[in-house]
């Protein structure tokens, strides 16, 4: 099978065609040709839309998709396909599933489940046996069998787990992931803890049990070496310390999820379950510093955190609600729209990091280059119309965006991806 992408801007820092409007041939998922301009044969299929830019695969670093364990909710193949609708080629499964992935059989079981997806299933093995904090996962042998990094998807707790992970995970390169939250500080927050919070009534997570958590976990990371991850943050100080670790030399990485560069704690006022997530957003401060890290690229991957819901959980009340929304089909046009303040390029070149190379980087793979040769790990899209009105994701927890900014697109074609 052929296909021709023409006229198309080709997105590739470092690459040998960076910047340039070629037309791209694809044949049997190898890039076969970059040329000014390239016949397209009958047989071939084409695309074709002024304006178009074409990247490197797009990787998720964090989603969940129900499966095994609460498939109404998603599924894996209906995760996959929402993915695909989102643009990427990857996507980095979540440890939430039952059973819980952290032996050999439960990682091949999710691997084999995308061998024909258009978007490839990346499963995290755990950090401890059954998430519980209490004895460390056979890492090496998860690692063997293709989990991509370490996770409890949860704070943790132990000091000592955390310390004998990154000794453990030594010479491998799959990293240690952490979500930096002190949940002790406040119990059963719902939501960032500052004024408007008071104004609502109800109990907040403040700054600090995030900061104290990656203050505690850098301190260990000195110690120990090894690679840290911190899977979602929501902070400026977060982006500070982080900031300068990096240049101090030690092996640590970050994400936040496009929505938090979106959304702030004042978006909760009246009382959306929506957009109440774990870590919460935080204030406009926190938002811009957060826009800033992804600029500059201390913050090394946008991540979707998908998390869905049936009606049944939520359409509860606010305080009943779960923690997460939907988002996979969206990451490109909301991360857009949260950094419309920067200059087109700039932000542009920022997204697409976060979103190919940044998260390989994190996973410890080796960033391709779109050539003549290499295999066909490409996303086609359209800055200005990159998101679809129609929906694939069964998740009723889907955050409205009213009028702001979002860009979406009623043909429905202005996105799609290509996996070799």
């Amino acid at each position: 099978m052929e296909i021709i992408i023409k006229g198309v801007t080709i997105l590739d820092p470092k690459g040998p065609h960076h910047g340039s409007k070629k037309d791209v041939s694809i044949l049997d998922g190898t890039i076969a040709a970059i040329e000014a301009n390239i016949d397209a044969p009958e047989t071939a299929e084409v695309w074709e839309e002024s304006g178009a830019h074409l990247s490197l695969g797009w990787m998720d670093l964090q989603a969940d998709f129900a499966e095994p364990g609460a498939e109404p909710k998603e599924g894996l193949d209906n995760g996959l396909a929402a993915a695909n609708a989102g643009g990427f080629t990857h996507v980095v499964l979540n440890v939430t599933q039952e059973p819980i992935p952290d032996t050999k059989s439960n990682i091949a079981y999710l691997i084999s489940r995308s061998e024909e997806a258009a978007t490839r299933l990346l499963p995290l093995g755990t950090v401890s046996k059954g998430r519980a904090g209490k004895q460390l996962a056979e890492m090496r042998d998860l690692a063997e069998s293709g989990a991509v990094g370490f996770s409890d998807d949860a704070p943790l707790d132990s000091v000592e787990m955390l310390r004998r992970a990154l000794e453990y995970s030594h010479g491998m390169a799959q990293p240690v992931m952490t979500c930096p939250l002190e949940l002790g500080l406040n119990a059963h927050p719902q939501m960032h803890e500052g004024a408007t919070s008071t104004h609502m009534g109800v109990v907040g997570n403040p700054h600090v049990s995030e900061t104290m958590r990656i203050k505690r976990d850098l301190d260990v990371l000195r110690y120990t070496g090894g690679k840290l991850h911190f899977t979602c943050i929501s902070a400026a100080e977060s982006v500070e310390l982080i900031r300068a670790a990096k240049a101090e030399g030690l092996q640590v990485s970050c994400a936040t999820s496009a929505h938090h560069l979106f959304f702030v704690d004042e978006d909760l006022s009246a009382f959306d379950g929506t957009i109440k997530t774990l870590p919460p957003f935080r204030e406009h401060s926190d938002r811009e510093a957060l826009c800033a890290g992804v600029l500059d690229g201390t913050i090394d991957a946008i991540i979707s955190d998908h998390r869905p819901e049936d009606l049944e959980h939520h359409d509860v009340e606010f305080m009943l609600a779960t923690y997460g929304m939907v988002g996979i089909e969206t990451v490109y046009p909301v991360a857009k729209a949260a950094l419309a303040h920067a200059e087109d390029a700039t932000a542009e070149a920022a997204i697409v990091r976060a979103l190919t190379a940044g998260p390989r980087s994190v996973l410890g793979w080796d960033t391709p280059h779109i050539e003549v040769g290499a295999r066909a790990d490409l996303t086609w899209f359209h800055p200005s119309h990159a998101a679809a009105q129609h929906r694939v994701t069964k998740g009723a927890n889907r955050p409205e965006y009213s009028n702001r900014a979002v860009a979406y697109s009623g043909k429905g074609t202005a996105l799609r991806t290509l996996r070799g």
